[in-house]
């Protein structure tokens, strides 16, 4: 009776889709594969498929936390499968002496190591001094309310990632992305201030369905190979960006980073002035 419980479980679990995570905090202490109720998260912790947080459970991260995710390519698609995966409350409580690390658990990592970061119809998410690496998104927000600042995003696909999120992002560093940030407003906008977006390929991708509800000031936008900012090939709308650093004094030389309506007819325009003359203070490169 009991193992015909067990193979029951085993069959929803695959009939929803769903790779069972695993997890060692320390080196004793199991995970849990679902949260549902408040759990806190010390020490090294290693993930192996997809934990998930459920509606009601919270998961709180602290200080000095080092969460190391498992390379593994189940379907074949060159990008890792191991995700922490939010539905209730994340929190992620590092400090800027002793941050939360998130990381590839390969010998020479890479980008897409493991998945991401998905925080979807979550109930909150706070994240405070984490560095987030060798991720395909680093964070990925969708429909819901998030306030992330002192973030280190680096050597992922996309640094920060948002669709219909009214998050704030702040006070962060987002560097050798192939893209920094990439959104999608879709009615719901967000707030992008105080960062250094820096060394990516593109700096800001907008993708599409984007009406310039984002706010972006006081960052500085500079230094990306491709583009300081991109336009996706449906995205008719202006996006307004003033006030922010791009590295320069000479708008046409600014202008020259941004793929827009100049380049593209029928793309909306990157609204930039006026902008900053000198670099703002802020976190600083590494």
């Amino acid at each position: 009776m009991k193992h015909n419980l067990v193979y029951g479980l085993m069959l929803l679990v695959i009939a929803a889709g769903v790779i069972p995570g695993r997890g060692i905090a320390g080196e004793e202490t199991p995970i849990q594969q679902v949260i549902r109720q408040k759990e806190t998260w010390r020490k090294e912790v290693k993930v192996d498929g997809i934990v998930i947080v459920a509606k009601g459970g919270i998961l709180n991260i602290a200080p000095g936390t080092r969460v190391v995710f498992s390379v593994r390519d189940d379907d074949g698609d060159g990008i890792g499968d191991s995700e922490l995966r939010v539905e209730g409350s994340l929190e992620v409580t590092g400090t800027e002496k002793v941050p939360v690390i998130f990381t590839s658990a390969a010998a020479e990592p890479g980008p897409a190591d493991w998945k991401y970061i998905m925080i979807n119809h979550a109930d909150s998410a706070s994240v405070s001094n984490a560095v987030v690496e060798y991720a395909y998104s680093g964070i990925q927000v969708h429909y819901t309310r998030g306030s992330f600042s002192g973030l280190v995003s680096r050597h992922n696909v996309d640094g920060f990632r948002f669709s219909t999120a009214p998050v704030t992002l702040e006070n962060s560093l987002l560097t050798k992305n192939v893209n920094g940030i990439r959104f999608e407003e879709r009615g719901a906008g967000a707030v992008i201030r105080n960062n250094d977006i820096t060394r990516n390929r593109i700096g800001v991708f907008a993708v599409i369905k984007c009406e310039g509800l984002t706010t972006f000031g006081n960052n500085s936008i500079a230094g990306n190979s491709d583009y300081a900012v991109k336009m996706g090939m449906e995205q008719r709308d202006d996006i307004p960006m003033k006030g922010n650093w791009w590295g320069g004094a000479d708008p046409e030389q600014i202008r020259e980073f941004f793929f827009d309506g100049k380049f593209e007819p029928g793309l909306g325009r990157v609204l930039f002035e006026p902008f900053l003359t000198d670099r703002p203070n802020m976190v600083q490169t590494p």
